[in-house]
């Protein structure tokens, strides 16, 4: 794998400079910044693919320099500090031991990228990792690109996570909100990692899991959580209120937001309502009539359909036919041309 940066150990009275260097045949320029002693960092224009402890010389100059590892982030000085302390050895170091020093800076490693740089056998790094997470020194996010982290990040996170889960569930709480997991274990919910750790926690906490939250399938509902759906289901009907976002039910019943946002979220895992995006939400059975009806557009009017012609067989604002639309377009079902869209569903 090409990187745009290296550290490399030469000798150099100056701070910074910049010049050429020699890399298969070719003369290619480098800015350099020192970083302590005979450390250095190497900065390409253009990314490059170099080698653990491959030997290179500068051009028309005796001095050359030996690579020792990719740049792999942004560093802090503490960090650099540290990373100036596993370099100083890393040519001693095994394999092994080069991923669990690179983990005391690094939260995750992406293994997979680096085994052209310290040229080693996928079979090989595998063997590793394996023998790394029996020592309960490494955990394997991913075999496929070789994802890990270290067996005390991955124990803290897991244990936070389980902690919050089951919070929750004694509160009787429906559902959890992606949005305040990622407070408490500081782990966006779109990575792998996230993902990952939901589904070692799903066994004991068991949960589906919807767009933006989840929700716990075998807590049973109590009386008045029923009530409480059925009263929300009844007054956006009675409102003719299909299409809906949260501030709408709240204007119209005197619950709580969590109250709402909960029943909510309980009654798209029934299927009574569907996400259309972050804010809004539709009624299922509206939403089947409107594929419907597409579907009927098709066979009359063929296949390019307008704002105009949603809106007349919806008799939606354009408001609600653009965030329609823009579902729509997301499930396949139409795509968007210009101003118009092109049905993708048969007649």
């Amino acid at each position: 794998m090409k990187f745009n940066a290296y550290f490399a150990r030469f000798f150099h009275p100056q701070q910074s400079f910049s010049g050429n260097i020699q890399v298969g045949g070719d003369n290619v320029q480098a800015n350099f910044k020192k970083i302590d002693g005979d450390l250095f960092v190497v900065y390409f224009k253009n990314q490059i693919e170099l080698s653990f402890l491959q030997k290179i010389n500068f051009k028309n100059s005796k001095l050359s320099m030996n690579v020792l590892l990719p740049v792999l982030s942004q560093y802090n000085q503490r960090k650099l500090n540290k990373i100036a302390e596993i370099l100083a050895s890393i040519d001693k170091q095994t394999f092994g031991q080069i991923i669990m020093a690179l983990l005391t800076v690094e939260k995750f490693l992406e293994i997979g990228n680096l085994l052209g740089f310290f040229i080693v056998e996928r079979w090989v790094a595998i063997a590793v990792l394996i023998e790394l997470e029996l020592a309960a020194q490494v955990k394997t996010i991913s075999f496929n690109d070789l994802f890990v982290t270290s067996w005390s990040h991955y124990s803290q996170n897991l244990a936070a996570l389980e902690n919050a889960l089951r919070q929750a569930y004694e509160n009787r709480e429906k559902t959890l909100k992606f949005s305040q997991l990622e407070k408490i274990i500081k782990v966006p919910h779109t990575t792998l990692y996230f993902r990952y750790l939901l589904r070692k926690c799903s066994q004991m906490f068991p949960f589906k899991l919807l767009a933006n939250a989840l929700i716990f399938s075998q807590l049973p509902l109590a009386a008045d959580e029923k009530e409480r759906m059925t009263e929300i289901e009844k007054v956006l009907k009675s409102k003719k209120l299909l299409i809906f976002a949260i501030e709408d039910v709240l204007k119209s019943l005197s619950l709580s937001t969590k109250q709402i946002n909960d029943a909510l979220w309980y009654m798209v895992h029934e299927e009574k309502f569907m996400q259309l995006n972050e804010r809004y939400f539709i009624f299922n059975e509206e939403y089947a009539k409107i594929v419907n009806r597409l579907k009927k557009f098709v066979r009359n009017q063929g296949d390019i359909i307008t704002i105009d012609d949603l809106r007349n067989i919806t008799a939606y604002s354009r408001k609600y036919i653009i965030i329609l639309f823009e579902y729509l377009d997301s499930q396949n079902i139409t795509q968007r041309i210009g101003n118009k869209r092109k049905i993708l569903l048969g007649a």
